[in-house]
């Protein structure tokens, strides 16, 4: 029959909800739901993302917008496929190229989840399923559920970045087909993976004080809760703290679930959005001590001008004393001077979390900026 390429972000279902989840589309993260698709049209199926989304989801075969993709072929009990074998290739562990070569021999259809980021440093969260259907000298072809054009057919040729080798790119290997699936006799024994660490106790819900997290890993912090190269705005070390805007009593179910995000600040300042389930809870950090008031001038002195400065990188600066889509102006740079227009005592909030500032540019705008992020000029 002939191969049918399809891709998550067609405009006939990107924007359709996936599997159970309230929010993710299959645009976002239908990779492995589309992988799936063309594995199944191979071995003799009739499907669209579309329609296998909906029939996962009729027979309970997603956890939230993650299908499950073992329980797809039974969905198709007469075309005979079946799911082979399933293998993680977590650093230093590589990828089973052996096998892989083995199984396209044999008429297998091999689905990988691959490294889209140029380094070296894999995350969950930078995974992307495709489906491996032949090797080509030293690379793989492959169909690619995500539509770029002008892109390579291939792994390397896509993911490779000029210095990565297959067993790098590959983290995750799903082998479909009919039949068992034949093994190399050279494949090196797979140590056992390690013991994922026992998740910390968490407050109760409904705590609404304040909330912070940390990394379990180096992550990305990123402009919008979904996965895509070109919405980093950094990279955030496992030993950052993150403070956590969303209501506490609403992030907390969300940490270590797969599909789930947190909007967080992070220590310089910038905000966004980190995967959730690669995150654990941790102790909020104690607040700098506010400096004292400023008690040397007189009552008959004429008030100088507060003028306070950044000191994180990409501080907000905001329309509104609040944190808000609605609400962002600009980022400010690191150092920049700001001069303090609100009455009373602000020299009491510089540096206090929680606290706001009313201030003025340089260039005549006015607007709000986090106190804890300021200090005195």
């Amino acid at each position: 029959m002939a191969e049918v390429q399809y891709y998550q972000n067609d405009p006939r279902w990107k924007d359709i909800k996936i599997g159970t989840d309230q929010y993710m589309t299959i645009g976002m993260v239908g990779c492995l739901l589309t992988s799936m698709t063309m594995v199944m049209n191979h071995f003799g199926a009739n499907e669209t993302p579309l329609t296998l989304n909906q029939k996962m989801i009729g027979s309970g075969g997603y956890n939230g917008a993650w299908i499950k993709s073992a329980s797809v072929p039974g969905q198709f009990p007469a075309l005979g496929v079946k799911r082979q074998r399933y293998v993680e290739c977590k650093n230093p562990i590589p990828a089973p190229m052996a096998d892989i070569d083995m199984g396209l021999a044999a008429g297998s259809l091999v689905v990988v989840q691959v490294d889209r980021e140029e380094d070296r440093a894999f995350e969950e969260e930078d995974g992307h399923w495709v489906v491996l259907t032949k090797k080509v000298g030293d690379d793989y072809q492959m169909w690619d559920p995500w539509q770029k054009q002008g892109a390579p057919e291939t792994l390397v040729g896509r993911y490779g970045f000029g210095n990565k080798r297959p067993e790098e790119i590959i983290q995750k290997v799903i082998w479909h087909g009919t039949g068992d699936l034949p093994k190399a006799e050279d494949k090196p024994a797979v140590p056992a993976a390690p013991a994922a660490p026992a998740a910390p106790a968490q407050p109760a819900p409904g705590d609404d004080k304040p909330m912070a997290v940390k990394p379990t890993t180096e992550i990305t912090l990123r402009r919008q809760p979904v996965i895509d190269p070109g919405n980093v705005i950094k990279r955030v070390p496992g030993t950052a703290v993150l403070t956590v805007l969303d209501l506490p009593s609403q992030a907390r179910p969300k940490i270590g679930k797969q599909g789930q995000w947190l909007r967080v600040r992070e220590s310089g300042g910038s905000e966004g959005y980190v995967a959730a389930w690669l995150v654990q809870e941790t102790a909020v950090p104690a607040a700098p001590a506010a400096p004292a008031p400023d008690t040397h001038r007189t009552t008959d002195q004429p008030a100088a001008k507060l003028m306070v400065k950044t000191t994180g990188d990409s501080v907000s600066f905001r329309s509104a004393p609040r944190v808000g889509d609605d609400t962002f102006i600009a980022y400010l740079a690191k150092g920049t001077s700001l001069q303090v227009i609100e009455e009373g005592n602000p020299t009491n909030k510089i540096g206090v979390q929680g606290q706001w500032l009313q201030v003025q540019l340089g260039d005549g705008r006015q607007g709000y900026v986090a106190a804890w992020f300021v200090a005195r000029a």
